[in-house]
């Protein structure tokens, strides 16, 4: 894990440099400048999951295709219309599932699995504050949307996507005790962020290669809008679509 070796090597050069300079007018310069340098690079570890600063998290595919995967759903407008394009595409997907909203849209869920998806974890609360849960919090809301989807499909989930991307020490400790693996992305559509179909659209296609996992979101209607020209793009470029836990080589659920 990047994080203990950047803290170990941290620790280290306090104590020499403090050695070094204790008796130079820049020992407080120097110390603060390592000082700084630690808990930058935690912050950004934090927040760029890419990183794979805490928690080890997959982000490429291994295979030269893409795979799409929805978060924040499921919901009851945007879903359905998301699933009909899939449907009548033939591609499939993977959708990390708010348990929260699995919980309220049991039907939403099983459909999807009905459609040859892919229902992964993506925390049970999604609470914005999440990052900052004890680890037994944590865990029991990792657990708690994992139980729900079991209710609902007797599946249980072993990929996992943190939200907003947002890792730490706890997350290792708890995604390795569940036996869930991190799920990052090369390829952020930003369709919370797009204006309009045609925006989101082109935040894709202008970057999109092959072994992309593409991260777009189930709940937000200008996705639903842009998805079947997004699939009509990747095959007029002869780029193939499919399921995330064949590129990744995988297994999407426990053996129960």
């Amino acid at each position: 894990m990047k994080h203990k070796i950047i803290t170990a090597i941290t620790g280290i050069a306090l104590v020499l440099c403090g050695f070094a300079f204790w008796e130079t007018g820049y020992v407080k310069f120097i110390l603060g400048i390592i000082s700084a340098f630690y808990l930058i690079s935690t912050a950004y570890g934090s927040f760029e999951i890419r990183s794979n600063y805490f928690v080890t998290s997959i982000h490429k595919g291994k295979k030269k295709s893409i795979a799409l995967t929805f978060d924040d759903g499921p919901h009851p407008e945007n879903t359905p219309r998301i699933l009909d394009i899939l449907k009548e595409k033939g591609v499939k997907a993977t959708f990390f599932v708010i348990g929260k909203n699995a919980e309220k849209y049991p039907e939403l869920v099983r459909r999807i699995d009905a459609e040859g998806h892919i229902v992964a974890n993506h925390s049970y609360s999604h609470n914005y504050l999440i990052a900052f849960f004890s680890t037994k919090r944590l865990k029991n809301d990792l657990i708690h949307c994992n139980d729900i989807v079991y209710q609902i499909l007797e599946k249980k989930p072993k990929l996992f996507r943190p939200p907003f991307g947002v890792t730490n020490p706890r997350y290792g400790t708890v995604l390795k005790e569940l036996n869930l693996q991190s799920i990052g992305w090369s390829l952020r559509s930003f369709d919370t962020r797009a204006k309009n179909k045609y925006q989101l659209i082109q935040n894709v296609i202008s970057k999109l290669q092959k072994r992309d996992i593409v991260l777009l979101h189930d709940h937000l209607p200008v996705t639903a809008d842009a998805l079947e020209d997004l699939i009509e793009h990747c095959r007029s470029k002869n780029i193939v679509i499919q399921p995330l836990p064949l590129i990744i080589n995988k297994d999407p659920y426990e053996i129960l």
